[in-house]
């Protein structure tokens, strides 16, 4: 049997190497990469997933309607291409429950054609009259004093009978007979005409 001073020899023995064992390696450093990924922090750069469904609300998209009201007459037999023209926003253009355009904004638009009502020599009717036409378009929008150019699809207006205007040519054009004058058959617009434009393109109102 061991004696008493036998048995503490171990004991030191025992608690110096103990003592002497280095110590359990750090692994804290190796934590950032045993990290699932959503325990990482938010990288700041890239798009987010959802950003890009989201639709702006200053866009007015292709097709959008624009109801315009003419503040002065257009005749076809007193306008020529290029002339510009006045009109207002007649009402509200409302793009995913945003007001985007008010009811007012003034606008401006261009003569494209514009062609007077002629006589011509038919070779058994005599004199027949070839009524006159008009081509406009919506070329600017004044959102108070900046100016936003826009392009639209153009209406076309041509005079003549009354068959004619209900006709596909112009029934689109010009809804009300007075505003042709039958004698000299010219198509006219007159102040206050409502007329309704379509963007061609999609623009941003910013």
């Amino acid at each position: 049997m061991l004696s008493h001073a036998n048995r503490i020899a171990i004991i030191l023995t025992l608690t110096f190497l103990c003592a002497c064992s280095p110590p359990p390696a750090d692994t804290s450093s190796n934590s950032d990469s045993q990290k699932l990924p959503f325990d990482r922090e938010p990288q700041l750069t890239g798009i987010s997933p959802s950003r890009s469904v989201i639709p702006s609300t200053t866009k007015l998209p292709e097709g959008t309607p624009i109801p315009i009201r003419l503040q002065s007459e257009l005749s076809s037999a007193s306008s020529h291409a290029g002339d510009t023209f006045s009109a207002t926003v007649d009402s509200a253009v409302v793009v995913d429950g945003q007001t985007l355009i008010s009811r007012g904004t003034a606008a401006t638009g261009r003569v494209l054609e514009a062609k007077p009502s002629a006589s011509s020599r038919g070779s058994s009717s005599g004199t027949s009259s070839e009524p006159g036409y008009l081509r406009i378009v919506l070329v600017n929008l004044n959102f108070g004093g900046r100016l936003v150019t826009i392009e639209t699809s153009s209406i076309f207006a041509k005079g003549g009978s009354r068959e004619e205007r209900n006709g596909p040519t112009s029934a689109a054009s010009s809804g009300n007979p007075k505003e042709v004058n039958e004698k000299d058959k010219d198509i006219v617009f007159g102040a206050d005409r409502r007329l309704n434009f379509r963007l061609a393109q999609t623009i941003d109102l910013q």
